[in-house]
């Protein structure tokens, strides 16, 4: 049964997987791993190409024509004596002859082998510390990006609370309240900056809105009913802004009603607070 290897490895080995330098059992493991891992497939293939080129970086022995000679002469006359005395006993299956010619192109064709696989190795560590360099990087990058999102939330909640700070504590920052009658009733303090034009209202005591119902904050002249914006409560309180360039003495009345979700056109629905601007 293959043993199963895992990713580490499996790509510790493919340096020796390229040239064949493993024994079956790893081979077996090393290749039932490559087949499932795309990473792994590429690697490989990569690493192949590589000892194929560097076959080719042995070089070639050259044998001059006197040197022929000399090794054909002295071959004929090896032959001669042979044949004059007693047969020698068969080569041992475990020797392999070699010849002159090659005996310096086989050091260094097992030189280069010794090389690729030690070359295939240090690749093989180096692209995994490539890797993790890259994980840690995407780790930092990850990170800064969070902390500067805090950092730019922070900095909008910032900008929220000065401004609304200077909505209402402004030189020229008038100040109404919105009530009605009955007990826990609803309540709203409103700030007009009328030289930034800007209306800031704080309410208390809302009712739970039903879904799909909205409250709408109304500027009222003598002409028309200005929507300055819808909003919905949490635990009974809410903060509405709105920007709207409205003269002093264009202002009557500011009104709150509960609307269909969305807001409308003009008010229609049920009036849940408003005061007059003879009462600020």
């Amino acid at each position: 049964m293959t043993r199963e290897m895992s990713h580490d490895e499996a790509f510790a080995a493919l340096g020796a997987l390229a040239v064949d330098a493993l024994d079956d059992e790893e081979r077996s493991a090393a290749l039932a791993h490559v087949s499932t891992c795309l990473t792994c497939r590429q690697e490989l293939a990569a690493l192949r190409d590589a000892a194929s080129n560097l076959a080719f970086t042995a070089p070639a022995v050259t044998v001059g024509a006197d040197s022929r000679d000399r090794v054909r002469a002295g071959l004929l006359a090896r032959a001669a004596a042979d044949g004059r005395s007693t047969p020698a006993p068969p080569p041992r299956a475990d020797i392999v002859p070699v010849t002159a010619g090659r005996g310096r192109a086989g050091v260094f064709a097992a030189a280069a082998g010794i090389l690729l696989v030690i070359s295939l190795g240090a690749v093989g560590y180096l692209l995994r510390d490539r890797a993790r360099l890259r994980d840690a990087a995407g780790l930092q990058i990850a990170q800064a990006a969070r902390e500067r999102a805090t950092n730019d939330s922070l900095r909008k909640a910032v900008l929220t609370r000065d401004s609304l700070l200077a909505g209402i504590t402004g030189r020229d920052v008038a100040l109404m309240t919105l009530t009605t009658n009955g007990t826990k009733a609803p309540f709203a303090y409103m700030f007009w900056d009328r030289r930034a034009n800007t209306w800031t209202m704080i309410a208390h005591n809302m009712p739970e809105l039903k879904a799909g119902r909205t409250y709408q904050l109304w500027l009222v002249t003598a002409s028309s009913k200005i929507s300055a914006g819808t909003f919905k409560p949490q635990n009974g309180d809410a903060v509405i802004r709105a920007t709207y360039a409205l003269p002093a003495d264009q202002l009557k009345a500011l009104a709150v009603t509960e609307e269909p979700a969305g807001g409308v056109a003009q008010p229609t629905g049920a009036m849940i607070m408003a005061v007059t601007t003879g009462s600020h």
